[in-house]
């Protein structure tokens, strides 16, 4: 996707990413009004076309995106990168032949968790408040420490997230048929299931990182999900899950796919994607956070043990 003559978009670096409200709105309002002006008048020009589905994508606009991504493919039948795009936001199956600097392809399902569930998730992890811990990272002496610099969160115990997984793993692996033919991923053979229960409180934040591990048993780790639940209407702002174009070619500055928080949707993307969730700003209450259940979908051949998880841009390895 070809993109010149239009005005510059400003540079999200991975891990650094602009945040939602404010000052950067109203940046990406200007930016996304200047480019419908220069639509208005020049409505096949493809590479404004092409900067606008970037700059909603990147805002989490997934409607507007898709609109423009649709009307440059309209206008470029031709451009793989424009029908990539297309599908990944769309939610049809994903073209054959992947795009040249493609976004990270996701399947977001925004029903996963019908009401009464998401209240039984919320009722068990407030009635387990004391059994939360704070979120360690594995450092590259592969000691496994504290460090609020990459990662600010508390994660479940073990025990109680066993209780859980106990009946939300049968409704994640229900829908695992759609969700791989929707990522061309059919072959997989789904091995076991890695289940997660954290929260996010004031300030709570994950640096940019992968899933998947260069080394040990995480490499394994095929297909990622979060799942979100929380108090309705939502105590929270933030706590973004951004998805790095740029992240399965070696990361670095690009755009990126930003998929709001939504109470009982359910996100998979590929383990081996650059990603992050940008700082969460809430209320002082333990139930005013942003509640996950999430992990990883490890391929047939893994092995039993955890290995070494997420790099970061700190050099650490978020825990297993």
């Amino acid at each position: 996707m070809t993109v010149s003559s239009v005005p510059e978009r400003d540079a999200g670096v991975a891990g650094c990413a602009p945040p939602r409200g404010g000052d950067a709105d109203e940046l990406f309002d200007k930016a996304a009004a200047a480019l419908r002006r220069m639509l208005a008048a020049e409505p096949r020009n493809a590479a404004a076309l092409a900067r606008l589905g970037d700059l909603e994508r990147r805002r989490g606009d997934f409607a507007a995106a898709l609109t423009a991504c649709r009307r440059l493919l309209a206008v470029a039948p031709d451009d793989a990168e424009a029908a990539w795009l297309v599908a990944v936001l769309g939610g049809d199956r994903l073209p054959a032949a992947p795009a040249a600097g493609r976004a990270v392809p996701f399947v977001r399902m925004t029903d996963f968790l019908p009401p009464a569930a998401r209240d039984r998730l919320l009722r068990d992890v407030l009635a387990a408040r004391e059994r939360f811990a704070p979120a360690r990272v594995r450092g590259v002496n592969a000691r496994i420490v504290l460090n609020r610099e990459i990662r600010d969160a508390l994660v479940l115990d073990e025990p109680t997230t066993r209780d859980i997984g106990s009946w939300f793993v049968p409704k994640l692996r229900a829908v695992l048929p759609e969700m791989l033919w929707r990522l061309r991923m059919e072959d997989l053979d789904p091995g076991r299931i890695e289940t997660k229960v954290a929260v996010h409180l004031n300030g709570g934040f994950l640096a940019a990182h992968r899933d998947d591990g260069a080394l040990g048993n995480a490499r394994h780790r095929i297909v990622s999900y979060v799942c979100y639940f929380h108090r309705v209407p939502r105590p929270f702002a933030g706590g973004d899950l951004l998805l790095h174009d740029a992240g399965r070619a070696g990361g670095g500055a690009g755009a990126f796919s930003r998929i709001e928080p939504l109470c009982g949707s359910i996100v998979f993307f590929p383990s081996d994607c650059l990603h992050e969730i940008t700082p969460v700003a809430c209320g002082a209450e333990f139930g005013d956070g942003r509640f996950t259940v999430h992990g990883w979908i490890w391929s047939g051949a893994a092995g039993r043990s955890c290995g070494p998880a997420a790099v970061t841009r700190e050099g650490g390895k978020a825990e297993c």
